[in-house]
């Protein structure tokens, strides 16, 4: 679009009419993410309230768009990468994030879990690494004081402040491992969210409470990596009262833990009584109940 047509759509902002703006809505919304430097300027320099508030609208629906369709992408294509997948979650809430600084601080740590790493240990050893360097030198926890607070399971923020839910937890666990080759995968257990590791040769050899096909042991990271067993599985499911099935003992996909991230973020916010970031979360999850 001619800068002249861009310039005349800018100046139908101001129109009292509905009507107009939803059109106008629809021709940036069109545009893409092309149109947003010339909103941005269109900001700064404009003096009316009613114009400013809906040029920031109009951004962060084009943002929101774009990242909805980078997800969508990245669904199709089989969420093979859960890091990806994560940053697009945080980036529908914080349109600017540093996906850089990000990678960055995630590779920092997966370097000082690779230095004390070594062929020689066993399975076990290896979570012990792991827990000492995620929950001891970089001083990551669950966030038992504030729970429900959206901010728990968005990956930068639980980057920044150290703290987040069982499944953010969970998955920054679940990266790291992943990204040194050690086989530790998600399990979407109802209520909460634990990892379970991954041996087929080593799994026929565990002690039969601890046994379930493929899986050597399981990692509850919102316990500080805390180790356990098939049996205490069954334990809390029982507790809970849910019935056992077999998915609840075995690893689900990226795209089944990123569905479940944004199901807990939209309850977060309708926790704390937010109903548009809840409205506007429930938008992207209609990604992956369609």
């Amino acid at each position: 679009m001619k800068q002249n047509q861009l310039d005349a759509l800018i100046k139908l902002l101001d129109d009292p009419d509905e009507g107009v703006y939803i059109h106008v809505r629809e021709r940036f919304l069109e545009l893409g993410l092309d149109a947003v430097p010339h909103l941005e300027n269109n900001w700064e320099i404009s003096e009316e309230i009613i114009v400013q508030q809906r040029i920031e609208n109009l951004i962060h629906s084009i943002k929101s768009q774009d990242v909805f369709q980078q997800l969508k992408s990245w669904k199709e294509n089989g969420g093979q990468n859960l890091l990806n997948g994560a940053i697009l979650v945080a980036k529908y809430q914080y349109h600017n994030i540093d996906e850089e600084k990000i990678r960055s601080k995630i590779n920092q740590i997966k370097q000082d879990v690779w230095i004390e790493l070594n062929d020689d240990l066993t399975a076990f050893e290896k979570i012990k690494v792991l827990n000492h360097i995620i929950f001891n030198l970089h001083e990551f926890k669950g966030d038992r004081e504030d729970y429900h607070n959206p901010k728990n399971s968005f990956i930068n923020r639980v980057l920044d402040s150290k703290k987040g839910s069982p499944l953010s937890i969970g998955i920054l666990y679940a990266i790291i491992a992943q990204g040194l080759d050690i086989p530790v995968y998600g399990v979407n257990l109802p209520h909460h969210f634990i990892l379970a590791y991954e041996d087929e040769f080593l799994a026929n050899f565990a002690p039969e409470e601890m046994a379930t096909p493929g899986i050597l042991f399981y990692v509850n990271t919102f316990s500080r990596g805390a180790v356990f067993g098939k049996q205490d599985v069954l334990a809390f499911l029982e507790q809970i009262e849910v019935e056992p099935k077999d998915s609840y003992f075995k690893p689900c996909s990226n795209i089944a833990i990123v569905k479940r991230m944004i199901t807990n973020i939209c309850y977060s916010y309708q926790k704390v009584n937010k109903p548009e970031k809840e409205a506007h979360f429930n938008e992207l999850l209609k990604l992956f109940t369609q």
